[in-house]
């Protein structure tokens, strides 16, 4: 839709170009339009903030960004933020046929139909990305995504740290309390675990009791005043910032009271979990998911209830130690 934002006019389609976010603005203000489309990765820096500015701006405007995997958590804040209920996303690539289509030439009925249609579609991405039960992504976005944050990292030097774990002797808690009480258990975890991350990881549900969380850290081109104390913080401790979230999970978990349980429950679970970083332990997405599943084996051998980095493990009041086997 050109370089930076495309207009839908009328019964006709109409492309603009624009170079700046306030010629967008400008546009859109003088002109009835239909849509706006925004390609968040041709935004100036601050994305965030020039994104919000024109959402806010263009309130009866329906404005959909148009956004890469990695660039999801970004873009689903920046709109949180905006406030504006008629703006969206979509993760490209996507059919353009979905970004040319004029509704303004159909008739009420076939509107209705359309609108219902769109729901729908938009019901099956979410179902085909993410995790029924715990509303995680799942293993199919992580498959897609893993290489592209990588790709990012490269590109803007930033390192990305995968983190593999699963619940210890969760079968244990299936056969003893049922099926349902162990999908509960797995709800509980996943809330657990978004907790204790931070708005662009990604946690998502492998299947059955496993888990992975990709930490990475935001683009190095934002810029530093839209940056959170933690956000530099983490940009200069990374990977370490990952090892304190993987151990503050852990602890959480340890701790937390599964009421589902009954008076056992409370202090009963226990996971174990891999760390590997890229690229320091890996060179592709493949080899660093296999670095991390060989830690949490490693971590599981070594007793459980522990995280491991590519074979060590975590102890932050005395850094990284090696395994201590009997």
């Amino acid at each position: 839709m050109g370089k930076q934002e495309g207009v839908v006019r009328g019964g006709r389609i109409s492309c603009r170009t624009c170079q700046s976010i306030q010629e967008c603005v400008q546009l859109a203000s003088n002109n009835p339009f239909e849509k706006v489309f925004i390609v968040f990765s041709d935004l100036q820096e601050p994305k965030r903030r020039n994104l919000k500015a024109f959402c806010q701006s263009c309130a009866d405007t329906e404005i959909i960004v148009l956004a890469r995997m990695h660039e999801e958590p970004e873009v689903r804040e920046a709109l949180r933020q905006a406030g504006n209920k008629r703006a969206d996303y979509l993760i490209c690539p996507i059919d353009a046929d979905l970004l040319t289509f004029d509704r303004r030439r159909m008739k009420p009925a076939e509107f209705a139909h359309e609108n219902e249609k769109d729901r729908r579609i938009r019901e099956l991405e979410i179902l085909v990305l993410q995790d029924d039960l715990t509303g995680l992504k799942n293993r199919r976005y992580l498959r897609h995504f893993l290489p592209a944050i990588l790709q990012e990292a490269v590109r803007c030097s930033f390192q990305v740290t995968l983190l593999l774990f699963d619940i210890d002797d969760f079968k244990h808690y299936n056969d003893t309390y049922g099926h349902s009480v162990g999908d509960r258990v797995l709800r509980q975890t996943a809330s657990l675990m978004r907790r204790c991350c931070r708005t662009q990881d990604v946690v998502a549900r492998l299947g059955g009791d496993e888990f992975a969380v990709v930490f990475w850290d935001r683009s190095v081109e934002r810029d530093m005043a839209e940056q959170t104390a933690e956000d530099r913080r983490t940009a200069r401790d990374h990977p370490k910032e990952a090892f304190f979230m993987a151990e503050r999970f852990r602890k959480e978990m340890s701790a937390a009271s599964f009421d589902m349980l009954g008076i056992k429950g409370k202090g009963s679970l226990t996971i174990s979990g891999g760390l590997a970083t890229f690229p320091n332990d890996a060179s592709s997405a493949e080899v660093l998911f296999e670095r991390a599943d060989q830690a949490m084996l490693e971590a599981k051998r070594s007793g459980k209830n522990r995280v491991y980095l590519v074979g060590e493990p975590v102890n932050p009041a005395n850094g990284l130690q090696k395994p201590q086997h009997p």
